[in-house]
């Protein structure tokens, strides 16, 4: 150790302490003036001090900190607490004194930051002039400043503390020395050893407590290695590393939602640092296994794809010929021997080389590789890059048949996006991959998203979606589904269902399926014997409950044949249903369009309103700093220069103006974030030797749009946290930390900010409004109610939230059941709608659904919207209607080419369906009993179908799309058909002993060989609507005039979602 730098180094820091002293005296002194009384050094003076001016000041402190706060003992505050306190609060606002105070604490930081202690003579020289100058202005004279160098009492300080320290110092570099030759039980022994030693300041026991825990991480000792990381985050909450020590700690304990929280606490900290996002991601990904029980999201699906091809006599011949189709797939196929063999590497080689010809299954192998880091170094970027590229190919190809890859690759993206893993967290961006995904046949996404839907996780909770999607799920032939399937009836209370499910679960050998059993038959006893009438009366009346929970049916008696029961029941639901979506609102979905708010209509109404110019502006700014970065990401370098400060100003203008303007593609959001990171890391750089205003006031800018570009990131609240310590008067980190705590619940954090903003700025429109939906939420209706009319007296009429205030208002008023005054409300919020931006119509509000409710209930409104058609929005219904319209338009093409040979086969079936001699005793069956992972013949069952799609005829059979009762649909193929009967869309029939088939593709399908097994209903739906299923319909498409339509919506929604074109040639 160099002495004379580490004696520097001793004298910076005693000069250090005398400032402190100073400003002891300075805190003292004022306190006296403000308060007329002497301080007391007493908790009595520090609850005093927190309960008035030093609020703010304790809430941002360190634990530590506030320990120190709450004794009152002003000889254990540092110079950190002196510095907020000045800051925060109005004790002393002398500009000179601020002015001296902004320059001492970088010279703190920089002696606090130095891990060597030691500094050389010319870094000396400067602290001590800046120094010197700054304690002369605090009244300390050059006689007393001469004394603290060169007295003997300052050297007997300093040799006190140079032994110290020196020593503490020398055993941590022992320390660390050893443990780089990971000898970590030798290392622990140093630290402990420097540990002990006395006058060792908090932050370098903090540095040797996290060294330690290291080591023992490393020796296996992870209970040792937590204590030690949290004593270190104890001492310095500011530290880093202690942040990754217990990240780590945690991890290894199996605690990854500790281990993430604190990764996401260090990240906050250091947002630019790759390996701590790294090991966020780790945690993630093994959190999400950890759930899962087993790798079902990221298992090589592609390894059955030469086994099914194993029994074919002719193998090599296939092979051969399919090799000469498609180069590539050699590579691939030889990847999959070597993979079989886990000789990761060579599997790994050939991928990239089936990559590098552009093949799907290749790329997404490699990726996989990528993640797992089998063969390759993890690389989670270049992963989720070879993904996104995957995700661009056709999902099918020449021939109508999946591309091998490509659904995967979205089912791993959306993976990637809802755990945070391989891909920044964002649930609206895994709603969006996984709908993609089963849009393209992914079972494993479905069941994901239904798993979402079921335990409200980022969406509304909805059961009834939920089963659709497991079903889907099971479908497209995910294993995992039938299991969660039990667990969603189970929980919904459909015990019959839950039961057949199980039994279904345990004959495919589910472990959890035989655990259940006991479970079930417990329940099924108990709700039996609370339902004992109704079980009477179902029997008497002789009527099905299968798909019927315990409470509906119980409903149902209580409604039966009386339609005024029936009506209330229906309110109570609609009623459910509006109440569970207010209080568990889904993410805001990301806007695919920027540019929805056009500039020239805001711009004739600028001049009208407050609001309307704040738009505008707004709007303006985003447009500018949007049209300005395309040329700023190109240079490839992240430069502070005035190009980049102008992108910086204008977007974070537009974000503090109206924030929800900044919406934009997300491939753009997320290239836009990166360089923001990048911008906000230099301009920490750069602030840290300066205080500049204008620095500053752009690093603010770069905070506001680092945090609202990351609004779904798990430390954005950490992150804010921090800027707020920085910038605690800085309303807008407040206003996107209060809206982020109102999400999350936590609604007395969120009232907190809210009211730190009413103190920095009194009329905030926004602001205002905020608090008083937060007061809503808490459940204060007085004070909401308070809070929303002053809104509305000083909001300009076209404000986009003034409806939404006077429904809100209108929802307040509920308890007293006032119909003249929900009324008003309710008219008065209709009112304003008409004030409205067109941009914000039609006028989406929950609160609005519940008064229209209400006033139905109580007789002051006729009619409310018409629900939607929940059937419509099955995605397992959508691809099974376009596949069906897209083999008729193949089939087509194919007669038309009249050089063409057109061949037509199938498979002998695997099971022979018989009709029964006598219809007596067949059981009534649906779609959604049916296990549609087995090929199997329901016999004594009979399945009720009605055709939704137009027949496909290929000569062998006669195939539709068909739904059941239930609203659940599947394919159906008729083998030698009976010409007497006319099969059209809207036919209805029976099917005796239906067979559930799983065809030549892999899927299931009812499968008909037996004509006699099919009963035609004279009653069908005559001119059914091709979309929606109505009868009666009145339009046709102008041009096939083949295809029926109830409404112009529903021919308009027929060609987007369903592909009419394709069957438009008919």
């Amino acid at each position: 150790m160099n002495s004379a730098e580490f004696n520097n180094w001793c004298k910076i820091e005693l000069l250090l302490v005398k400032a402190s002293e100073c400003l002891r005296k300075a805190f003292e002194q004022s306190w006296q003036r403000k308060y007329k009384v002497a301080w007391s050094n007493s908790p009595e003076s520090g609850q005093h001090f927190i309960n008035n001016v030093g609020l703010n000041v304790y809430r941002n402190a360190r634990k530590i900190q506030k320990d120190y706060l709450e004794r009152g003992d002003i000889s254990k505050w540092d110079l950190t607490i002196f510095n907020s306190i000045f800051i925060m609060t109005d004790l002393n606002k002398d500009k000179e004194f601020q002015t001296n105070l902004k320059r001492l604490m970088p010279i703190r930081n920089s002696i606090a930051h130095h891990s060597d202690k030691k500094i050389s003579t010319q870094e000396y020289q400067q602290h001590w002039s800046e120094l010197k100058a700054i304690l002369l202005y605090l009244g300390v004279t050059d006689e007393e400043l001469d004394d603290i160098i060169h007295s003997q009492s300052s050297d007997s300080k300093m040799y006190i503390m140079t032994e110290n320290v020196k020593k503490s110092i020398e055993l941590k570099d022992e320390g660390n020395n050893l443990a780089k030759e990971r000898k970590f039980r030798m290392a622990v022994t140093k630290y402990t050893d420097a540990i002990t030693l006395p006058g060792i300041s908090d932050t370098d026991l903090s540095v040797l407590y996290s060294n330690r825990s290291h080591c023992y991480l490393n020796l296996g000792e992870h209970t040792q290695a937590l204590e030690d990381a949290k004593l270190s985050k104890r001492l310095n909450s500011d530290y880093v590393k202690a942040y990754i020590r217990l990240g780590k700690a945690y991890g290894s304990l199996g605690k990854y939602d500790k281990a993430i929280k604190n990764f996401d606490k260090a990240l906050s900290l250091d947002m630019n640092n790759d390996e701590i996002r790294q090991m966020r991601s780790e945690a993630r990904e093994k959190k999400g296994l950890q759930e899962r029980d087993n790798d079902q999201s990221l298992k090589d699906l592609t390894l059955k794809s030469r086994h099914k091809f194993k029994d074919l006599r002719n193998k090599e011949e296939f092979k051969k010929a399919m090799f000469a189709y498609d180069p590539a797939l050699e590579h691939v196929w030889t990847g999959h021997e070597y993979r079989d063999d886990q000789n990761y590497s060579m599997a790994a080689e050939c991928y990239k080389q089936a990559a590098d010809m552009c093949n799907a299954e290749g790329m997404y192998n490699l990726a996989l590789f990528m993640i797992k880091g089998h063969g390759v170094s993890k690389d989670y970027p270049q992963a989720l890059k070879l993904l996104l590229e995957i995700s661009k190919f056709n999902p099918l190809d020449n021939f109508g048949i999946s591309v091998v890859g490509v659904k995967e690759a979205e089912h791993c993206i959306a993976l990637g996006y809802y755990e945070g893993s391989y891909a920044e967290k964002s649930i609206d961006l895994a709603i969006v991959w996984y709908e993609k995904a089963i849009s393209h046949g992914n079972g494993m996404s479905a069941n994901n998203l239904a798993l979402m839907y079921m335990n409200g996780d980022g969406v509304v909770k909805d059961f009834k979606k939920a089963e659709q999607l497991f079903l889907c799920a099971l479908n497209y032939g995910d294993p995992n589904a039938m299991d969660n399937l039990v667990t969603l009836y189970l929980t919904s209370g459909n015990i019959n269902k839950a039961e057949k499910w199980n039994e279904k679960s345990k004959k495919q050998g589910s472990k959890l399926a035989r655990l259940r059993e006991k479970e079930i038959a417990q329940m099924e006893l108990e709700s039996s014997a609370n339902i004992s009438e109704v079980i009477e009366w179902e029997k008497e009346l002789n009527l099905p409950f299968e798909n019927l929970t315990i409470r509906e049916r119980v409903l149902r008696k209580f409604s039966y044949g009386n339609p005024d029961k029936s009506k209330v029941l229906e309110t109570l639901n609609d009623w459910e249903n509006i109440k569970n979506k207010s209080e568990n609102p889904s993410p805001t979905k990301i806007a695919e369009n920027g540019y929805k708010y056009d500039l020239k209509v805001l711009a004739k109404r600028k001049d009208e309103s407050e609001f309307s110019k704040r738009m505008y502006l707004s709007v303006l700014n985003f447009m500018e700093a949007m049209n300005a970065f395309p040329s700023i990401a190109q240079r490839g370098t992240v430069v502070l220069d005035n190009d980049s400060r102008s992108f910086i100003g204008r977007l974070a203008t537009c974000y503090k103006l109206e924030h929800f303007v900044g919406s934009m593609p997300t491939d753009i959001r997320e290239v836009l974030r990166k360089h923001v990171l990048l911008l906000l890391s230099h301009s920490d750089r750069a602030i840290r030797d300066c205080e500049d205003i204008d620095e500053l006031a752009f690093n603010q800018d770069c905070r506001i749009c680092h945090a609202l570009l990351n609004m779904q990131s798990d430390e954005n609240i950490d992150f804010l946290t921090e800027c707020i310590k920085k910038y605690p008067n800085n309303r807008f980190f407040l206003e996107i930390r209060g809206c982020l705590y109102n999400f999350i619940k936590k609604y007395e954090f969120a009232l907190r900010d809210f009211n730190r903003i009413e103190e920095i700025s009194k009329d905030d429109v926004n602001n205002i409004y905020h608090k008083a939906v937060t007061l809503k939420l808490m459940g204060r209706i007085k004070q909401a109610t308070d809070a929303y009319t002053k809104f509305l007296s000083v909001a300009s009429a076209d404000h986009r939230k003034v409806p939404e205030t006077y429904y809100s208002l209108g929802v307040c008023s509920m308890a007293d059941r006032n119909k003249d005054s929900i009324a008003r409300y309710y008219e008065q919020g209709l009112n304003a709608e008409g004030k409205q931006i067109p941009f914000f119509l039609p006028y989406e509000s929950t609160s609005k659904d519940m008064l229209e409710l209400m006033l139905r209930t109580m007789g002051g409104l006729s009619k409310g919207k018409e629900k939607p058609v929940v059937k419509l929005a099955d995605p397992f219904r959508k691809e099974l209607i376009v596949n069906h319209r897209r083999g008729i338009n193949d089939f087509i093409k194919l007669m038309s080419q009249k050089a063409q040979t057109r061949v037509s086969f199938t498979t002998k079936p695997s099971k022979i369906q018989s009709v029964p001699l006598s219809l007596i005793g067949l059981k009534p069956i649906y779609l959604n009993d049916i296990d549609p992972t087995v090929d199997h013949v329901l016999d004594g069952f009979v399945l009720e179908l009605m055709f939704i799609t137009v027949p496909y005829n290929n000569n062998l059979s006669i195939s539709f799309v068909a739904e059941d009762k239930n609203l659940n649909v599947q394919r159906i193929s008729l083998y030698n058909c009976d010409k007497k009967h006319i099969l059209e869309i809207g036919t209805k029939i029976s099917v005796i002993n239906p067979y559930l088939r799983i065809a030549n593709d892999g899927k299931p399908m009812i499968r008909v060989d037996d004509p006699n097994s099919v009963i035609v209903s004279p009653h069908q739906i005559v001119d059914m609507c091709h979309y929606c299923g109505k009868g009666q319909s009145k339009y046709s498409c102008s041009k096939c005039k083949q295809s029926k339509y109830c409404s112009k919506e529903c021919q308009v929604s027929d060609w987007k979602e369903y592909s009419h074109k394709l069957i438009c040639i008919l």
